[in-house]
């Protein structure tokens, strides 16, 4: 009991207008205190939690600390970002606080910083099930919209509020103001992918009147598109409640049934021709047939070559640009960066942006650096992790990533990122089996085109430039590393991307798969 105790009054510092909020609730019986969380999952299974308190303005005219006195020192050092408190137009107040969260194994840490570990969230559950065209994802967790009012005891109240109004047993408190139902609601928000794919979600509690047979009873939340709404009141049962849906890729059958039809018609192409040769085989005199001749000046222009190269090109390995080939945009800094920075604060001068931004990325400058020159230091973890969330991963990566391993050809990443950066985003896209070396900018203090990006991967992979294969949207970097003895490949995504160029041009993944199992 002593440790549970110690640990409500961690939480209470945590979230200290939940408190306020709670003992307003049980001494003024004519106030109204709500609490919303809303849990927002993205496609990557990462996302964020938003919790909302909304007390009315009986509330406020009663304890004054709700306007303006409350500190949130200890929310914002735990990652919380606080807003408020907002004044309502009713008189009102609203705080809200938001926290991201990376991956969907983080979710239940989050959640369980609201209250405490089995206060009002138990057993939470979030899954992402990937198979072809399609991903599933299914969320369930237990809520108790009535939690153990002992929590928030008189010592965990008497320390943070030293002596105001609510340091007094709870017990004392609710015999004045009566049941806290009417006063105390709670809402719960789930928005499992933002997309117009079947949602399902549902709820349900045991020990209610009219229950079936297993003891449980099935509770109907409000649904709107992708997101589900459970309220609460104060004194309602414990309920377990369930949510899933599966997004599906429409291009990847589309591409399919292309890939099919292209195949068989290849295939006939094929037959046709083989059979002609055969026949033509058949009637031509031995040794003077087409075929033999053929043959002879192949053989003569085999060795005309081999004499005048040094030796023959092998694939050793294949090396990527980060942005373009690995994730879009192209050019981050501005259609990226730009745009997430100036939405946050318009006033900040794009020159400026750009001179730092350069320096980071050579590594002369930390991210921490950055974001306090450029006057956001306070947020500027939440925008950093705002703007590499944006990125989004070339169509047919993963596929064209296990196709490469399939045939053991080791592949290396190279970009213009600061170290940090890119190890995020390399883990955010998943990459850290399938990539063998993600050698960055901020690693080496040098950009592409420069060559010491490409120096390195080769130290690093010990291969030799001239058995590399270079991928990248940007003509001058391929430019550089043909300079440099290696083969290139002009990577356009998408039709619109494709410039002038005197490299191979190479039209998406699909483009590569289809050349690589046609031999070309």
């Amino acid at each position: 009991m002593a440790s549970q105790r110690r640990r409500a009054v961690a939480v209470a510092r945590l979230l200290r207008p939940a408190v306020l909020a709670l003992g307003l609730a049980l001494l003024v019986a004519a106030c109204r205190v709500d609490t919303s969380v809303h849990v927002e999952v993205e496609d990557a299974g990462s996302g964020t939690v938003t919790v909302v308190f909304n007390a009315d303005a009986v509330a406020v005219s009663r304890v004054p600390e709700l306007a303006g006195g409350l500190i949130f020192d200890d929310a914002q050092a735990a990652g919380w970002a606080v807003e408020g408190p907002l004044f309502r137009a009713d008189g009102g107040v609203q705080i809200r606080a938001v926290k991201r969260f990376e991956s969907a194994g983080q979710l239940p840490q989050v959640l369980e910083e609201l209250a405490g570990k089995e206060v009002i969230f138990t057993g939470v559950v979030l899954e992402q099930t990937r198979s072809f065209a399609e991903t599933s994802y299914r969320f369930q967790a237990g809520i108790d919209p009535t939690p153990p009012l002992d929590d928030f005891s008189d010592d965990a109240l008497a320390a943070i509020f030293e002596g105001q109004p609510f340091g007094r047993p709870l017990q004392d408190l609710i015999a004045e103001a009566g049941a806290p139902e009417d006063s105390l609601g709670f809402e719960f928000l789930l928005t499992l992918i933002d997309s117009d794919e079947a949602f399902d979600a549902s709820a349900a509690a045991s020990g209610v009147e009219g229950e079936s047979e297993d003891g449980m009873v099935a509770l109907s939340p409000e649904v709107d598109g992708s997101t589900a709404v459970w309220r609460f009141s104060y004194g309602d049962r414990p309920v377990t409640v369930n949510a899933s849906t599966t997004v599906s890729d429409t291009l990847a059958p589309l591409w399919l049934n292309i890939a099919r039809v292209a195949g068989a018609a290849f295939g006939a192409v094929l037959l046709g021709v083989g059979v002609a040769r055969l026949v033509a085989l058949l009637r031509a005199p031995r040794g003077r047939g087409r075929r033999a001749t053929r043959r002879r000046r192949q053989r003569a222009a085999a060795r005309e070559a081999e004499a005048s190269r040094p030796r023959k090109r092998l694939l050793r390995l294949l090396v990527v640009d980060v942005h373009g080939v690995i994730v879009r945009p192209t050019d981050p800094r501005e259609g990226l960066l730009l745009p997430v920075i100036l939405g946050e604060n318009p006033d900040i001068d794009p020159e400026l942006i750009r001179d730092r931004h350069r320096m980071l990325v050579l590594g002369r400058l930390t991210a921490e650096e950055f974001w306090s020159d450029l006057g956001l230091g306070p947020i500027g973890r939440d925008v950093e992790t705002r703007y590499l969330s944006s990125f989004k991963l070339v169509p047919g990566l993963h596929q064209f990533l296990d196709r490469v391993a399939s045939r053991s050809l080791p592949v290396a990443a190279v970009g213009n990122q600061p170290r940090e950066w890119g190890l995020r985003l390399r883990r955010m896209a998943e990459l850290e089996d399938s990539v063998s070396s993600w050698l960055v900018s901020g690693d080496v203090g040098a950009v592409l085109p420069e060559r010491s990006l490409f120096e390195a991967t080769r130290r690093v992979m010990s291969v030799d430039l001239y058995d590399c294969l270079y991928l990248s949207s940007v003509p001058e970097y391929l430019d550089a590393a043909s300079d440099m003895g290696m083969a290139t490949g002009y990577f356009a995504a998408s039709p619109e991307d494709v410039q002038e160029t005197e490299h191979t041009l190479i039209r998406g993944y699909d483009d590569i798969l289809r050349g690589r199992a046609t031999g070309t």
